[in-house]
């Protein structure tokens, strides 16, 4: 077999070669630079968004090369690298023909098995620190005509949302510490004292998936033979099922954490919460039960920082599964561990937030299979916890622990055995949680002593980061004056008076000069760029030093305002410790922190009946906040979890789906929105799906009709059935129902005037396609490549006038556009031949 052939097998057509000269693969790109050339169309798709400096560009195609070579000839900018993806099937075939041949090293061309390996010699890591990757789909991803690009475009998408995830989870450092530095006058009993505090017991790990509501009547049943462990998360289920757990868990450090679990604070204090070293404060601070913590006290070495259990993460279901493991659980049951979205899009149990909301419709092509069998959609946290799942398992399971999930509909997860609730075997004897927690309490150390050490390692923290403020200041003096007007360096003493300062940050001050960076960690990264393409200048150099030592400065700053919060917040736990406190001074604090609930540790007979009346005033009040708050369902994650629901996304998904052929997924989504609260609203998408399956089923007639009745109802999703339409009647060619679809299109977008006009080309009508051009030329005058079709129109309709007018405007806009040129020297030609 010839060369020729086995292209023409791979499905990418033989080469072709337009009239500008450029090279590509027929059934890649079709007529896509007929008429305009490659340069024209990339300066219109790419010119404003591909150039950027210090960034990292991944493009799906290269459209035959011509995409890169593009790239290439306009220039690299400063630090930026350019990643092109290309099925296993094409980028051969590119290569054989030296379409990508001697190009840039900043510019690499890769399919997906070596995607990886281009990705780390980019540095993708660095990049996504200062923020700056960027995705794109070429034009030949974008047509799709060989029907290899969906498939690429959609994994690279999830891929890089998966990175983005896991990178934005390691820059979060400064608000761990801030949490951290938070929680110190509240992490007081390490988790450590609870280690195998449940041997051989079984433990029962409740968490938000759907699976739960078919859990907890078996949990309810068998309540005195489990230790009972529940993420804070669906505190709100397990009051209304009248089940209270025996441990709480939390590791969240966002305020969206507190809005989810705020119920938890409803549970009486038999129930244990077990947190992470950096758990919202707003949730510690209110909890009145016995508390452990996980992890260290410090962000720094510290004598306070007791060997304790670990936070395991990327979930709380993580950590709690490790506590249960620690604390000597050799059988631990999941439920609501399910890890994926039910088919219809629902993410969590009922009476939760986003039960509440509705069904999910962003949802993303990711995908798992079930222990049931079948696959269901999952996100790229879930997707990065199944792993994690998986291998904590496999380390679990090899020390003698068995885990068990009993809900079909939850992810298949290697080590964790699937098994129906009746089949599995409990303990006879009842096991009670709370007095083995007590117990196991006994011969701690006591508060007080606890806040004196606390104060003087918080104290001991403060002179050093004081002692870093003042060396940055000093090196930001130094470094401004060691410059001339001209930015070169003249008084080198100055040098090494700063070299002296850095030796200083590394060596006296190394354990907190580390903490100051990593708290303003994404300050200092903006210094570090990936790659550096050209040598600095003096005056660059000077500008980068200012701000380093600015960044040093304001972390220094931040965590001298923590540490005197800390302390204030210790000093207001010492007043606690008194029989009868000042309780107006009290009250002050819990408001100035949000922490309304604490005033319910003094609401008791005894306090309450010592207190003046002032003071039972200052508490009712603060007690009244506190119950604002919990009940308030209007919270900011309810919010997020609406627009998840919200119907504008079902157009987006919908036309993804019908984009990607996804037909199951289109019925699911159609499933999905049966069970949406706002039935009145959805019937419009309803038939949008109804006519995406029709074409999917090669039913146009079905489609039509589908797409019809959207018409007659009114302006929402208009141009979308009106697109459609036009598509299924140019199909069929029936060009009065195209043609009326496009005048409509164009009535509603300008930007289908350019369609419209290609119509009447087709049809003949050269008056009414010369018009509708000029009509989009007008409202859009920069739009090269349109100008181009026009003018090659005016050439083919011998009309050498307004071709020549046309080329002339392009030249004055446009000066040295190759392929202008050679439209004037055919136009010349032209009118030679007469």
């Amino acid at each position: 077999m010839d060369e020729n052939n086995w292209i023409e097998d791979q499905g990418l057509g033989p080469v072709s070669v337009n009239r500008f000269g450029e090279r590509f693969f027929f059934n890649l790109n079709r007529h896509a630079f007929d008429r305009t050339g490659a340069e024209a169309l990339f300066d219109a798709k790419f010119s404003e968004t591909l150039f950027k400096e210090d960034s990292l560009n991944i493009i799906v195609g290269t459209d035959s090369g011509l995409l890169p070579r593009y790239v290439q000839n306009r220039g690299v900018p400063k630090g930026a690298r350019y990643i092109f993806v290309e099925p296993d099937e094409v980028l051969p075939a590119l290569q054989s023909h030296g379409m990508l041949a001697d190009l840039d090293e900043r510019i690499v061309c890769v399919d997906l098995v070596h995607w990886g390996d281009a990705i780390a010699r980019f540095k993708i890591t660095d990049y996504f620190y200062i923020e700056a990757v960027r995705s794109f789909n070429a034009v030949c991803a974008q047509d799709d005509f060989i029907l290899k690009y969906a498939e690429l475009s959609w994994h690279l998408t999830e891929t890089l949302s998966q990175l983005h995830w896991q990178n934005s989870v390691e820059l979060g450092m400064e608000a761990f510490i801030t949490r951290q530095l938070d929680n110190v006058a509240d992490n007081r009993r390490p988790a450590i004292l609870l280690k195998n505090l449940f041997k051989h017991q079984t433990v029962a790990v409740l968490a938000g998936g759907p699976s739960l509501d078919e859990a907890l009547p078996w949990v309810k049943a068998n309540r005195r033979r489990l230790v009972v462990f529940a993420v804070s998360r669906i505190a709100r289920q397990l009051l209304a099922a009248e089940i209270e757990p025996d441990f709480v868990f939390s590791v969240d450090p966002t305020e969206l954490s507190f809005d989810i679990s705020k119920e938890m604070l409803r549970f009486s204090d038999k129930v244990t919460f077990i947190c992470s070293y950096h758990t919202v404060p707003s949730l510690l601070s209110q909890w009145l039960g016995n508390v452990f913590y996980l992890g260290e006290r410090f962000p720094w070495s510290s004598p306070l920082n007791v060997a304790n259990l670990g936070s395991a993460g990327p979930t709380v279901t993580n950590t709690a599964l490790n506590v249960a493991y620690d604390m000597g659980a050799r059988q631990i049951v999941l439920a609501g561990v399910d890890l994926c979205f039910t088919r219809e899009g629902f993410t969590h149990a009922k009476g939760s937030d986003e039960q509440l909301a509705g069904p999910r419709f962003n949802l993303t092509s990711l995908q798992v299979e079930t222990n049931a069998g079948f696959l269901a959609p999952t996100s790229c946290d879930f997707a990065q916890a199944i792993r994690s799942l998986s291998v904590q398992a496999k380390r679990l399971t090899g020390f003698g622990c068995r885990l068990i999930n009993a809900s079909g509909a939850a992810a298949k997860v290697e080590h964790v055995d699937f098994l129906p609730l009746s089949a599995i075997v409990l303990p006879d004897e009842p096991v009670d949680a709370p007095s083995m927690v007590a117990a196991g309490l006994s011969g701690v150390e006591d508060d007080d002593h606890y806040f004196r050490a606390a104060k003087q390692e918080l104290k001991r923290a403060q002179f050093q980061i004081q002692a870093i403020a003042k060396l940055a200041e000093n090196a930001r003096r130094i470094n401004d004056q060691m410059y001339d007007v001209s930015g070169v360096i003249v008084h080198y003493k100055d040098k090494q008076n700063l070299d002296r300062i850095e030796k200083k940050f590394k060596r006296e001050y190394r354990q907190f000069s580390k903490l100051v960076k990593r708290f303003g960690i994404r300050r200092f990264i903006k210094l570090a760029k990936p790659f550096v393409d050209e040598e600095w200048s003096a005056e660059e150099a000077k500008r980068l030093g200012n701000v380093y030592y600015d960044a040093y400065l304001e972390g220094a700053n931040k965590l001298a305002q923590l540490l005197d919060q800390s302390l204030r917040r210790i000093a207001v736990r010492e007043a606690e410790l008194v029989q009868v406190p000042d309780l107006r001074w009290l009250c002050e604090h819990y408001r100035q922190e949000r922490s309304f609930g604490r005033i319910r540790r003094w609401c008791t007979p005894f306090v309450t009946q010592v207190l003046s009346a002032q003071d039972r005033q200052a508490a009712a009040e603060l007690l009244s906040e506190f119950e604002q708050v919990i009940e308030n369902k209007q919270t900011r994650h309810f919010a997020r979890a609406k627009s998840y629901s919200n119907l504008a996304t079902v157009k987006q998904r919908a036309a993804l789906l019908f984009k990607h052929q996804k037909m199951a997924e289109l019925q699911d989504l159609q499933s999905a929105l049966n069970k949406h609260e706002q039935a009145s609203s959805v019937e419009v998408y309803r038939w949008l799906i109804t006519a995406y399956l029709a074409e999917l089923q090669a039913n146009a007639d079905e489609a039509l009709e589908a797409y019809q009745k959207i018409v007659d109802a009114g302006e929402l999703l208009l141009e979308e059935a009106l697109s459609r339409i036009a598509a299924i009647a140019i199909d069929k060619e029936d060009a009065a129902t195209s043609d009326l679809a496009l005048r409509c299109l164009s009535g509603l977008n300008p930007i289908y005037l350019p369609h419209y006009a290609e119509i009447r080309r087709l049809h003949d009508d050269v008056i009414g396609a010369i018009d509708a051009y000029n009509d989009y030329i007008r409202q859009f005058p920069d739009d090269t490549p349109v100008q181009i079709k026009l003018a090659t129109l005016y050439m083919e309709c011998r009309l050498y006038d307004g071709a020549e007018l046309m080329l002339d405007y392009l030249l004055k806009n446009k000066p040295g556009l190759e392929v202008v040129g050679n439209l004037q020297r055919q136009l010349q030609a032209l009118k030679q031949a007469g």
